[in-house]
């Protein structure tokens, strides 16, 4: 199982700079430049794992910020071999489950990218793994280190209280309610809360922007993509086990005991396909499910299993393509319609040139108090990250960005847009040219490509007097 995730980390570093940064990745380290406790659509502990690496000697690069996401998708590997081995698997079945994840399409995607869900897999994992244990027997003191994680899970994304809620849930419709009335329960919950309070006293402080944040992104997935996306999250083939493995869980008598894990997964997928969660919320419960699905597979005859070992070697091939930035931009495109988070990682570069490009004809004077204002945080995020020895500090009303302001809002200088920001630049300026057009050496239709950019030259009132109405979170 350590071989499979050693696999997986040199995988992953190994393509880790290819294409670019990802726009979240930019956002990432802009919102570490700016170290809080809390920010519009995120905990702090993501920004926090970005700036060390902005501190990198010679700065960061997709590579060193990537580390840290190859190393947590080696770790849940990892724990799904042990969640085997805690189910009743020997090597085995430790093996097969550790195979299972690290060719999981979502895990390997997570796993190449620095995100919140990144850590938030492998949050939820942990607490699995250490609630397992608790129902197996282990000393009930352990419910302090399940309150550690759920704590940090916390300063990394709230979605981790719906993982506990649940659990609490399963076992208390169980047997194993047994293990609730132990006073480490309450120990364990005062220490998450201990270590969320930081972040929980910035969202109560800033008006719980988390909150409206919410409110914009949920309801995005219909039911028809949720359950798609469940497909994409462990590949068509690994359903079998997965399937196969909750029914164990809930339903065997050998496996009955960890029955809390199924119903937490079903009442989860239920609870995010009703309220328009997304899809891949529920992603981190797949590697409890592969895990018992695991000792299914090794108890396959050895025709049986060779078919099945070819099934999941089809998969693994289609889950790679689609996850990782294997192929050539020019050649992405069929897979980019499939997990659009490939072409979100190239062209940042080329949209900084062709900014680039723009400013240098204006005159002089215009150049020295240009200001540079876009409409969303990855095109702000790139100016400011990959521009930054060329280019001014950008504007922009979207999510923290909004908060942080920024130099230039006072002014009444020339303003050079990014993207749908035309109509509030009419209010404050006579004319609004259009003076290029956002493209990419590879023709990669990704969420920048062909966006305007726009010039204002003599505007008769600031920024700062459309600040309110330019917020936008989402």
């Amino acid at each position: 199982m350590y071989g499979i995730a050693g696999a997986v980390v040199i995988l992953l570093l190994s393509v880790s700079a290819r294409y670019g940064f990802h726009r979240d990745e930019l956002y990432f380290i802009a919102a570490g430049r700016r170290l809080a406790w809390g920010y519009v659509d995120q905990p702090p502990l993501t920004p926090m794992i970005a700036r060390l690496a902005d501190l990198a000697p010679g700065g960061v690069t997709p590579t060193i910020l990537r580390i840290a996401p190859a190393i947590s998708a080696g770790f849940v590997v990892v724990l799904a071999a042990v969640l085997a081995r805690r189910f009743g698997g020997a090597r085995r079945a430790m093996i097969a489950s550790a195979a299972f994840t690290a060719i999981g399409g979502f895990f390997l995607a997570v796993g190449h990218l620095l995100s919140t869900t990144t850590f938030d897999v492998l949050a939820w994992v942990v607490i699995v793994v250490l609630v397992a244990a608790i129902i197996d027997g282990a000393d009930p003191r352990l419910w302090l280190a399940v309150g550690a994680t759920v704590g940090v899970g916390m300063l990394n994304k709230f979605t981790v209280v719906a993982l506990v809620v649940a659990l609490l849930v399963g076992l208390l419709v169980t047997t194993q309610r047994r293990i609730l009335r132990s006073p480490w329960v309450v120990a364990g919950g005062a220490v998450a809360l201990l270590i969320a309070s930081p972040t929980l006293v910035w969202q109560a402080a800033n008006g719980w922007p988390q909150l409206e944040m919410t409110g914009a992104i949920s309801g995005r997935d219909g039911p028809a993509d949720y359950l798609l996306i469940q497909i994409a999250i462990v590949s068509l083939f690994l359903l079998v086990p997965a399937a196969i493995g909750w029914w164990w869980l809930a339903t065997d008598p050998d496996g009955r005991r960890w029955r809390a894990i199924p119903i937490a997964f079903g009442l989860l997928f239920v609870v995010f396909l009703v309220t328009g969660g997304k899809g891949y919320y529920v992603a981190p419960l797949y590697v409890p499910l592969l895990a018992a699905g695991a000792l299914w597979f090794v108890g396959l005859g050895r025709a049986a299993t060779r078919v099945w070992s070819g099934v999941f070697g089809v998969g693994a091939l289609i889950g790679l393509v689609l996850a990782l930035p294997l192929l050539p931009p020019t050649n992405v495109g069929p897979f980019n319609e499939v997990n659009g988070e490939l072409g979100e990682t190239y062209g940042w570069d080329q949209l900084v040139d062709q900014v680039a490009s723009v400013l240098a004809e204006l005159p002089e004077d215009d150049r020295a108090s240009v200001v540079l204002f876009t409409s969303n945080y990855g095109q702000a995020a790139a100016l400011e990250v990959i521009g930054a020895d060329r280019l001014p500090q950008p504007v922009s009303g979207h999510n923290a960005y909004w908060m942080w302001e920024g130099a230039g809002l006072e002014g009444v200088g020339p303003i050079l847009g990014v993207g749908f920001v035309d109509a509030p630049l009419r209010r404050i300026c006579p004319e609004v040219v259009r003076v290029g057009t956002v493209a990419n050496e590879a023709a990669l239709e990704n969420d920048e490509y062909g966006t305007a950019l726009w010039l204002c030259t003599e505007p008769f009132a600031s920024l700062a007097s459309i600040w309110d109405d330019v917020r936008h979170y989402d």
